[in-house]
């Protein structure tokens, strides 16, 4: 799954993907994580040249209301089934640009780890947008599509999101292209495209904005014996 990440502010998004911000200038957010008020940054397939604070998680065009289930996240595998997604695909891709995720170890201690693109760039990743106009104002919102991972993020997680090249993602994000070739691009990424790093568990906490588990681990206390 993808559910906590790090993101910069949409002035730095822009410029680091070279096209114009959309809206009035938003903050990033070092541990952000998909809720009612949140936003991602990135590209829509209608007009790629121009970055989209999409709300996150996606709220569906035919939808009264808020969605009282989990929409953060399209699975590939299944999403063309799922009535949220499948009127989306092949006509509304978008991609989003973060500086990295979260995931934790499913072991007894739950240890955080970070991932990150290995050369420094934004991470990109390949979502579905959406545009609601039924609730109270009109909504632009996104979902991250996610796969099986890959070995580095199998260690950790059962899930990854799909991350593209700058080279994929403007196939992604082709409207001339028919579905089935922009979805080719909908495979784990190599291994040695990304980099894995143990972080503190102060990220444990949702509302923790400093940052301050990058300077490391915990220490694991010594054993006497």
């Amino acid at each position: 799954m993808c559910g906590r990440i790090n993101f910069s502010d949409s002035a730095e998004t822009a410029k680091r993907l070279g096209v114009k911000d959309s809206d009035t200038p938003r903050e990033g957010d070092v541990n952000g994580f998909a809720c009612q008020d949140s936003y991602i940054f990135g590209l829509a397939d209608r007009a790629p040249d121009t970055l989209r604070h999409f709300h996150w998680p996606l709220i569906p065009s035919w939808s009264n209301t808020y969605p009282a289930y989990q929409s953060h996240n399209a699975r590939s595998e299944d999403m063309a089934d799922k009535p949220a997604y499948k009127h989306l695909l092949g006509k509304r891709h978008c991609i989003i640009a973060i500086n990295g995720f979260y995931e934790w170890e499913r072991s007894s201690e739950k240890t955080p780890w970070y991932f990150s693109m290995a050369d420094g760039s934004l991470m990109l990743l390949a979502g579905l947008w959406d545009y609601n106009t039924k609730l109270d104002a009109p909504v632009l919102s996104c979902t991250v599509i996610t796969r099986e991972p890959n070995q580095m993020v199998g260690e950790v997680h059962n899930r990854m999101p799909v991350i593209i090249t700058r080279a994929d993602a403007d196939i992604w994000l082709n409207t001339q292209l028919p579905y089935h070739e922009r979805a080719k691009v909908l495979q784990p990424i190599e291994n040695s495209a990304l980099l894995k790093v143990e972080i503190g568990k102060s990220i444990n906490k949702a509302d923790n904005k400093s940052g301050d588990w990058f300077n490391g681990p915990d220490e694991k206390p010594l054993s006497l014996f």
